[in-house]
């Protein structure tokens, strides 16, 4: 590593990143800390330090094994090479010699170093390319036991002289002295650094960085600075309209929890956005979020009318803004503190995940960046998600938020059947609990009321040291912050699998619920994607057509009523089949021949819609997402 041109103080921890092998997508990492005698562990009068690289990352419920991408630790003690040796899947172990201990008056140097092996472009990894960079704390810092709680200092370098400046957005604070943009960015200048700070190791490794030729443009929300970084959109993107749509969003959810102090709980936020030609995705972050959205669904310049996707981008940054109060702060309390070596069960990701799906919307269409149409069309297809699969009647979204670990994030084949999403069916417990308490209120409480009871109760009076919200406590909040006792309601919506009452909480605000036309005249219960030789089975429906036929996922289907199974052909037998035809279905299973009777079902429409009803009597009260 060449890191030696670099002098790093004795104080803290003292990390330095330096882009070193673009074409290999390679990050090396050097860390310096002044260990004292007394920290180091002693086992059977062998000294050591241990260092560890997290599992997972926090907002992402799946055990990522981020160590995997670590190609080699090596470790200096004082200034000779000490042993190293890997204990477990993500730790490793720098041994002290004893002369060196005995030799020492109250501390030892430890210099270590690695690299780090960065291709994953999502949000939740590290990537590395010779045009740009983006890396997550729990990606590339080892932390050496003990010093979590240790002040940082994060240098990055980027050697070479015949290079592009590029900027650095990230939400940690840079010391002075540092270039920056003239939105605050820091600039990283070929063979230059850029210096952060963070006050410990749970603070650096909850703020990612991204780094290249960003186009960068920020805006004031309620006094906090807000900057909007861009990596690889087009040169003619708007990004002048999306900090003008996303101002009147964040003033309105920092407005949501502090209706009087109007005061978030950050000095700065910061918008990193990855666009890219297809991708979707966010993570949450104290002050910040990584976001990845097609940039062919963003503004451009000189043209009026939003594409398509841009709705949804503006309900991306809106969801990931409201996790700033909702899981960054008011979190379970088996995320108090973070477990990052194994799983942190609960079941109440539908509060803060859930929760944060139904606000994203909701934000929008109260300062008007959504229409009463697009509104409901958008939760519509929040219905539609939930109702199109046989898993929400096989697990709560209790279990779900517990399952998160093992179902959710690893679906397979049979997911439509098994799990139910405690995102879309927890936007849609909200929707209940909403209607539920504006009815008992006559208007006058809602579920902000709860929120903000939430977060007083969780953050401001408990601050960081708190408990976090128990397994059991959200009814006893609800009745806290409205009065309203709805703990028998919100334990069947939430620990059973039957339907939500979703047609009586529209009701109250005029609006009515049913199933959409169907345009296919019959249904087969089959998803498949289709290929030169058919169509490849990837889910089967359980009690479906396809189900009762015998056929599975993973089977190859090359012919159906009499002719070759391709795209075309699938539509025309969905589009001009009658229900009950039997057509025989052939194919293959592995290398077996299959001959299959298929019997057509009745057309099942998995699309829902909301319209307002002709009469309205019930209709009393303004719904939650109306811009008053």
């Amino acid at each position: 590593m060449n890191a030696q041109h670099h002098t790093l103080k004795n104080t803290m921890l003292h990390y330095l990143v330096e882009l070193a092998d673009p074409k290999a997508h390679y990050f090396d990492v050097r860390l310096q800390v002044e260990v004292p005698l007394a920290s180091l562990q002693n086992e059977q009068g062998d000294y050591y330090i241990d260092l560890s690289l997290p599992t997972w990352i926090p907002g992402s419920y799946l055990i990522r094994e981020f160590a995997r991408n670590v190609l080699h630790v090596r470790g200096q003690i004082n200034g000779s090479s000490a042993a190293c040796l890997k204990v477990l899947k993500d730790t490793w172990r720098i041994q002290v010699e004893k002369a060196l201990i005995q030799s020492a008056t109250s501390s030892v140097l430890l210099n270590c170093e690695w690299r780090v092996y960065a291709w994953d472009l999502s949000v939740r990894g590290a990537h590395f390319d010779e045009n740009h960079a983006f890396f997550n704390g729990t990606s590339l810092f080892l932390c050496p036991k003990g010093f979590e709680n240790t002040s940082v200092e994060l240098i990055i370098s980027r050697p070479g002289t015949d290079l592009k400046d590029w900027t650095v957005a990230c939400g940690l604070p840079s010391q002075a002295g540092s270039l920056k943009d003239i939105h605050g960015c820091p600039l990283l200048k070929a063979g230059g650094v850029v210096k952060l700070t963070a006050p410990n190791y749970d603070s650096l490794i909850d703020h990612p960085a991204e780094m290249g030729e960003l186009m960068t443009s920020s805006f004031e929300a309620l006094g906090v600075k807000h900057v909007f970084a861009v990596y690889g959109a087009d040169a003619d993107l708007d990004l002048q309209r999306i900090c003008d749509d996303l101002k009147p969003v964040c003033e309105a959810q920092i407005t949501l929890f502090e209706p009087t102090s109007k005061q978030a709980p950050f000095e700065r936020y910061v918008f990193m956005l990855h666009a890219t030609d297809e991708g979707y995705g966010g993570l949450e972050h104290r002050n910040s979020t990584a976001l990845l959205f097609k940039s062919g669904e963003l503004p451009q310049r000189n043209v009026s009318e939003a594409p398509k996707g841009y709705d949804g981008f503006l309900g991306l940054c809106s969801h990931e803004y409201f996790h700033s109060w909702n899981v960054k702060r008011m979190k379970p309390a088996a995320f108090v503190p973070y477990d990052l070596t194994q799983e942190n069960y609960t079941r109440l990701l539908w509060v803060f995940e859930g929760f944060t799906s139904y606000y994203d919307d909701v934000i929008l269409a109260r300062v008007g960046k959504l229409d009463e149409t697009a509104y409901l069309k958008s939760l519509g297809k929040t219905v539609s998600q939930v109702m199109k699969g046989p898993g929400r009647l096989n697990q709560s979204v209790a279990d779900s938020s517990f399952d998160a670990w093992t179902k959710y994030y690893r679906q397979d084949e049979n997911a439509p059947n098994a799990i139910v999403s405690y995102y879309t069916k927890g936007a849609l417990v909200a929707l209940c609990i909403d209607s539920s308490i504006r009815q008992h209120t006559r208007g006058e409480k809602s579920l902000d009321d709860v929120m903000r009871r939430m977060w007083q109760r969780m953050w401001q009076l408990q601050g960081e040291t708190g408990l976090g919200l128990q397994e059991d406590e959200f009814a006893q909040i609800v009745l806290d912050a409205t009065g309203v006792d709805l703990k028998n309601e919100i334990e069947q919506w939430t620990q059973g699998t039957d339907e939500l009452p979703l047609a009586d909480a529209l009701k109250t605000y005029g609006f009515g619920i049913s199933m959409a036309p169907n345009s296919e005249a019959v249904n087969f219960g089959l998803h498949g994607q289709f290929k030169p030789e058919g169509m490849l089975v990837k889910q089967v429906i359980n009690g479906s057509p396809a189900h009762h036929a015998g056929i599975s996922a993973g089977d190859i289907l090359v012919a159906l009523g009499e002719k070759k199974l391709t795209e075309a052909n699938y539509k025309r037998l969905l589009a001009s089949t009658q229900p009950g035809t039997t057509l025989t279905a052939i194919g293959f299973r592995a290398e077996r021949l299959m001959n299959l009777n298929l019997t057509a079902g009745e057309p099942n429409s998995n699309e829902w819609q909301i319209k307002k009803l002709e009469h309205t009597e019930g209709a009393t009260l303004h719904a939650p997402w109306v811009c008053q």
